[in-house]
């Protein structure tokens, strides 16, 4: 089973944020508008196993979280899941110029899942 959130990596990694120089309202704008757009399909689900539960933008705080709800016990995981998660989680983004950017310039993108049990597992993006 996967945990389902690079769907949402690719769409977010195609919303290219404002070009150079980094603006910050700018960037929030953008991505305030491209987070309505996507909400408007939250609660849906993506496969078997994964629902959309919203994206989250603060951008006093610089953050941008995609939620998903992941219909399993985080112990029915493919061993290993959790770093595989990360690197692409962080791949999805650093390597994305405008992303990374913004990433670079104080925004933290996030990628929470939880599991049936409540359990959660979360992801942001880290570029070296």
């Amino acid at each position: 089973m996967r945990a389902g959130t690079f769907p949402l990596a690719i769409t977010l990694a195609v919303i290219s944020p404002p070009a150079l120089p980094f603006d910050q309202d700018d960037f929030c704008n953008s991505v305030t508008e491209a987070a309505q757009r996507m909400n408007a399909r939250r609660g849906r689900w993506l496969d078997r196993s994964t629902r959309h539960d919203g994206v989250v933008v603060d951008c006093e705080a610089r953050t941008l979280e995609a939620k998903r709800f992941v219909d399993a016990h985080p112990d029915d995981m493919r061993e290993g899941w959790e770093g595989r998660k990360q690197r692409q989680w962080n791949a999805s983004y650093c390597n994305h110029e405008s992303w990374r950017e913004a990433i670079d310039n104080g925004w933290s993108i996030i990628s929470t899942l939880t599991f049936r049990n409540g359990e959660q597992a979360v992801f942001v993006a880290e570029c070296e």
